[in-house]
């Protein structure tokens, strides 16, 4: 039986002092595509005792913080980023943010008309970021923050988030990380599967919104599929209603297919994070093996194991 283990690693907001520790009460690690921020928990106890300086003059909101977890000393880096705040119950709650927490500090105010994503992205944020290539009829910010500006964005149908260091702006269900995919076997590696569900293509409810706003201000918009359903929005500029009805159609097409729905729980190993493919082989129904686009990872630490329950965002092959 393999021993759980952990590595934390929390340096104060100066870069000065730093104190490391391999023992946790519990780590949650909650990871989207469909959210801007990752966040996580880590539970210690409060009386922590360190060597060098005093633990309230290192765990403060700014510091930064590396949490590694695995097995046998075998660590695999689960989050990076920074302490947001800490509770007040026991054991102590060191709460987190991914670096997106950095890009709610500053502030912006500018008016953009008929601009590509790209050119605001560069504007609002100076790291590595990949970009879809689109461009909107305008925005208008007074006062906000990069992460208020993303969230904005997400009205033309887009996800904002980081994937290791890199910012990604794109629609829902594009595929960045093509090379990452991740097995998960039904018998070997997967802990449950409750609530996971396979699905037939018919049996899928699913409306897809698309709108087009024209250079003359009007707006054309489309609705397509089940009115009760799963709703997913497209936003484009200057496209004619015949290019919309196609896109959404083949939107529609992708969205509802044979598959599984829901979500599953797996061990610590092998990670996975959103944005990888999850490969699912189901040895009792061959016929329903396939690769998903990996929506959402949550991952939890501590005296129930380690284990990451995963959420498929479309089928992929």
């Amino acid at each position: 039986m393999f021993g759980l283990s952990s590595h934390i690693a929390i340096t104060d907001p100066t870069g000065t002092n730093f104190i490391e520790f391999n023992f946790v009460n519990e780590v949650e690690i909650d990871r989207s595509r469909r959210k801007l921020t990752t966040t996580a928990t880590v539970k210690v106890a409060r009386k922590l005792k360190i060597l060098n300086g005093d633990i309230n003059d290192i765990i403060k909101r700014g510091s930064k913080i590396i949490v590694q977890l695995g097995y046998d000393d075998n660590y695999t880096e689960e989050f990076t980023g920074y302490v947001t705040g800490l509770g007040a119950k026991i054991p102590l709650e060191i709460k987190c943010e991914d670096s997106m927490w950095t890009l709610k500090q500053n502030s912006f105010s500018k008016a953009w008309k008929n601009v590509k994503v790209a050119e605001i992205i560069d504007y609002i944020y100076k790291g590595a970021a990949q970009v879809v290539d689109l461009k909107i009829g305008g925005l208008i910010v007074k006062q906000q923050s990069t992460a208020q500006i993303l969230d904005d964005l997400k009205k033309f149908g887009l996800q904002c988030y980081f994937d290791e260091g890199i910012l990604i702006v794109d629609f829902a269900g594009a595929v960045h990380n093509k090379g990452k995919e991740v097995n998960f076997d039904f018998v070997k590696n997967v802990v449950a599967n409750d609530n996971l569900e396979y699905k037939l293509k018919d049996d899928a409810r699913i409306k897809v919104r698309a709108t087009s706003k024209l250079a003359t201000g009007k707006k054309i918009e489309l609705v397509l599929g089940d009115n009760d359903g799963e709703e997913h929005t497209l936003h484009y500029v200057n496209m004619d209603k015949d290019q919309l009805q196609k896109i959404a159609t083949a939107e529609l097409d992708k969205l509802k297919y044979n598959g599984f729905k829901g979500s599953f729980k797996a061990f610590g190993l092998p990670t996975i994070k959103p944005g990888d493919i999850a490969v699912l082989n189901d040895p009792d129904y061959p016929e329903h093996n396939g690769a998903y686009l990996v929506e959402a990872v949550k991952t939890t630490y501590g005296m129930d194991g380690y284990r990451h329950e995963i959420t498929p965002e479309r089928k992929v092959a």
